[in-house]
């Protein structure tokens, strides 16, 4: 069951002539007569904040300040429920534009003294200041004002899902063009298949003793005193042939790095 608010409707201020207006609304009720209020303080706050920020994510953060404002209000310490609403929602997305904020305060309070410099003496001077001026305004040396101007720069943000400034529409989104690390190469991938796949063959080529040896050292995870065991051999026995196996298998590899096939090495029987 929803939960039940006594609330002022956002029309009427809480006084005591007027206590008899105050009506009982249910939480959802409320929050769908004042969703549409969220939109518009959210299209009002983009008019003053960058390109990159996200309506909808902004939206969704305003809809939390809407609830909170329904589960925190109390009419008598605020006029109406729709001013009250209003400053929770602003609130809740100022917040998140904060914390989402790549700049700290500091920097972002040279960006805001730059960017005022730059725009006085543009119209003192009616062109754009060259650096030795704005250095002289804002009384600092050369490269005081180097410093100076390199924290002062704004973060540009590029939206990842926005295409390219062309009229082409097969050019890829931005997102589309950035390698994912988790991902193999389809070159590599296919490289490291064959590598296996000319191992194995390398593998099936070697003397029958050396191969099960390989096979039961690498594949089944044996040790040597263990294979030793199954042969009735001394461990340096087993040891040597190993070391025999994966030499030969080593002279196999340089032949195919330096262009031979693996039929010509096969067939060479190195």
């Amino acid at each position: 069951m929803a939960t039940k608010l006594v609330i002022m409707y956002a029309d009427h201020p809480i006084s005591d002539s007027n206590e008899q207006q105050v009506a009982v609304r249910t939480r959802n009720e409320l929050i769908e007569e004042y969703y549409p209020l969220v939109r518009t303080i959210v299209n009002s706050m983009l008019a003053h904040l960058p390109l990159c920020a996200d309506a909808d994510e902004l939206h969704s953060v305003g809809v939390t300040g809407l609830i909170a404002a329904i589960d925190r209000y109390e009419p008598r310490h605020a006029k109406t429920f729709k001013s009250y609403a209003g400053t929770r929602i602003r609130g809740a997305i100022l917040d998140e534009l904060r914390r989402m904020d790549a700049l700290p305060r500091t920097r972002r309070a040279k960006v805001r003294k730059m960017r005022a410099t730059v725009e006085k003496l543009e119209q003192k001077l009616g062109r754009a200041p060259t650096d030795s001026e704005l250095a002289d305004e804002l009384k600092l040396t050369t490269k005081q004002y180097e410093k100076f101007r390199t924290s002062a720069e704004p973060v540009m943000f590029v939206s990842l899902d926005q295409g390219h400034n062309s009229s082409n529409d097969e050019q890829p989104d931005l997102h589309e063009t950035i390698a994912d690390e988790r991902t193999v190469p389809v070159l590599q991938r296919l490289e490291h298949t064959e590598m296996i796949d000319e191992v194995s063959q390398l593998i099936e080529s070697l003397p029958e003793r050396q191969r099960n040896i390989i096979i039961q050292y690498y594949y089944e995870g044996k040790r040597l005193s263990d294979i030793a065991e199954v042969y009735g051999v001394t461990e340096a026995r087993i040891c040597q042939i190993h070391s025999q196996a994966v030499a030969k298998l080593r002279r196999c590899f340089q032949k195919i790095g330096a262009g031979a096939s693996l039929e010509e090495v096969e067939a060479a029987k190195v």
